[in-house]
């Protein structure tokens, strides 16, 4: 594997690896449905820094709809210095769920949550690469990432294969537990099974249209990605991705935030993503903005699937546009655009930039 093109191996990847896992699904969620059956959690924590974070944030949606539950992200340093699993005491330990969608499985924030978890008798879930790691050992129901560790210094298939095996145990669950109707079931389960080609294929797709847009794409000073809903997560990952990669400023914003001062800020030949996910309001409202900002800014592209095809500046993706499952479908377009900005800006991405801070700060325990 080339050092040079590792992070887009790792994009192509994801189609592979998404597949197994749904293959796998019945045994990848039997432990957490045992549980649910038992203990019916009525209020789940998300806890994480980065990545994890915006993951818990996209899947605390999921487990509002799934498992009818109160549900909410924490970055790992709020919670370590500032949370509680509940402030109100309205819950008994039994009742509570943490969920740490951990990258590697050894930052200490996750680690630090799930030790207080454990002495409090509460359940905790994690993904991790190491299924013996630190994190694993303080874990009750531990979902094994497939794969090796990212080469690259931005995740991506860690990102997805834990929003996916997350999702799926929720599904499960919900659907067991009658929460959810067999119909939705059936919906959300075609939408997983669909997945790992849509993924692949925008893949792909993303590349032809960067060669086709590469004059303004790289002209662009600076990036606004905007989302909704649970995509806002997604929208956080994505800008994410872009500022560790390719390093130009790059703001997440959710929809209607949008419009509270950050497009003072806008230049004309600064570049605008709409995610325009799932039907309803929020999507007719997006629409709406991304043809009004044009007025200001002649790069507004809006991102949307080819169920639900739009005239104008388009990047269309693979999607099945189901609520939730298309949290991994709607980032895919931004991991291949992260790398090929990067790509063509001369950044190897495979090189470590800031890794003296880890000796000073010790972000993540040894396994």
């Amino acid at each position: 594997m080339s050092q040079h093109n590792t992070m887009m191996e790792e994009i192509e990847e994801q189609e592979g690896l998404l597949k197994e896992i749904f293959a796998n699904r019945e045994e990848l969620t039997a432990d957490f449905v045992k549980v649910y059956r038992k203990r019916r959690f009525r209020k789940v924590i998300f806890v994480g820094n980065g990545s994890p974070y915006y993951a818990g944030y996209t899947l605390s949606f999921a487990a509002k709809k799934l498992l009818k539950a109160e549900a909410e992200a924490i970055p790992a340093g709020v919670f370590h210095n500032h949370g509680s699993f509940d402030a109100s005491g309205n819950y008994e330990p039994s009742e509570i769920l943490l969920v740490c969608p951990a990258e590697s499985g050894h930052s200490r924030g996750q680690v630090d949550a799930a030790r207080r978890a454990k002495t409090a008798g509460i359940c905790v879930m994690s993904t991790t690469l190491n299924p013996t790691g630190v994190l694993a050992r303080e874990s009750n129901i531990v979902l094994p990432k497939l794969g090796q560790h990212e080469v690259a210094m931005a995740a991506t298939k860690g990102q997805t294969m834990a929003l996916f095996m997350i999702f799926l145990n929720f599904l499960e669950a919900g659907y067991q537990a009658g929460n959810i109707t067999f119909a939705e079931y059936q919906e959300y389960l075609h939408g997983c099974e669909q997945l790992p080609i849509n993924v692949g294929q925008t893949v792909v797709d993303t590349k032809a249209w960067f060669e086709n847009n590469y004059e303004r794409i790289m002209a662009a000073n600076k990036f606004f990605l905007l989302g909704y809903g649970a995509n806002y997560g997604t929208v956080q990952e994505a800008a994410l991705k872009f500022f560790e990669c390719h390093q130009k400023p790059t703001l997440a914003l959710e929809l209607e935030e949008s419009l509270h001062g950050p497009f003072r800020a806008l230049k004309p030949t600064d570049i605008v993503f709409f995610v325009m996910a799932e039907k309803g309001a929020e999507r007719e409202r997006m629409e709406r903005l991304a043809r009004a900002v044009k007025s200001y800014c002649a790069n507004c592209v809006m991102v949307t699937s080819n169920i639900q095809p739009v005239s104008g500046d388009v990047l269309t993706i693979h999607s099945s546009d189901i609520p939730f499952v298309n949290a991994v479908e709607y980032l895919i377009p931004f991991q291949v655009l992260s790398f090929l900005i990067a790509k063509n800006m001369g950044i190897d991405l495979s090189i470590p930039l800031v890794s003296a801070l880890d000796e000073i700060m010790l972000p993540a325990y040894e396994d």
